[in-house]
C-alpha cells in the first residue's frame, strides 16, 4: 500500500485529529523553541512538506490512457447534497497537504525578505501548479483547478499560522 492509499483510505475522523495535533505541536514548538532551533525544525518541516506534496501528488502514481484536464472547480459543478464524501474530502487533503508549506518557510527564509508570506505563497502556488502539468503531462491523474485552489488556500492558512506565532513571539519579547 503506497503512502497515498494509505493517507486516503482512512477515516475523517483520524485524519483531522491527526491534522490537528501535527499542527498544535508544530504551533508550539515554533512558540516555545528558541530562534536556532526553530529554524532548523522550520527548515526540516518545509523540506519534508516538500517532499510530501510530490510523494502524495506525483510519485507512484499510474499513467491512466488520456490526461484529464478539469478547469471548472467542483463546487460550482458538483451538487453537495448528493451524498459523495469524495469531493470534499479530496478538497480538504489538498488544503491540509500544503498547509505545512505555509506555516514553515516563512520561518526559514531570512528576514531580509520583506515579503517572506507572500514569497511562501508564490512557492506553494508554483509547487501545486507544477505537480497538476507533472499529472497532466504525464497522465498521472487529473489535473484540476480545485487542487490548485485547494492547495493555494492551505498555504495561505500555513502563512496566517506563522503570522500568529510571529505576533505571540514578538508582543512576548517585549515583556
Amino acid at each position: 500500500m503506497s503512502l497515498r492509499q494509505m493517507f486516503y483510505v482512512q477515516p475523517m475522523n483520524y485524519v483531522y485529529i491527526e491534522a490537528v495535533t501535527m499542527y498544535v505541536i508544530w504551533f508550539l514548538l515554533m512558540l516555545f523553541l528558541p530562534q536556532k532551533p526553530r529554524k532548523i525544525t522550520a527548515c526540516i518541516g518545509s523540506v519534508l512538506s516538500v517532499v510530501l506534496i510530490f510523494a502524495l501528488t506525483v510519485i507512484g502514481r499510474k499513467s491512466a490512457a488520456q490526461p484529464e484536464l478539469v478547469l471548472i472547480p467542483s463546487f460550482f459543478v458538483h451538487d453537495f447534497s448528493i451524498p459523495n464524501d469524495e469531493v470534499p474530502r479530496t478538497m480538504f487533503m489538498n488544503f491540509l497537504l500544503f498547509m505545512p508549506l505555509g506555516m514553515s518557510l516563512p520561518f526559514v527564509l531570512p528576514q531580509k525578505i520583506k515579503h517572506r508570506v507572500l514569497f511562501t505563497i508564490i512557492t506553494g502556488i508554483v509547487l501545486s501548479l507544477a505537480a497538476e502539468i507533472i499529472q497532466y503531462i504525464f497522465r498521472f491523474g487529473r489535473c484540476e483547478t480545485d487542487d490548485l485552489l485547494m492547495n493555494t488556500l492551505g498555504t495561505v492558512i500555513g502563512t496566517t499560522v506563522f503570522l500568529i506565532v510571529g505576533y505571540i513571539i514578538r508582543n512576548s519579547n517585549k515583556k
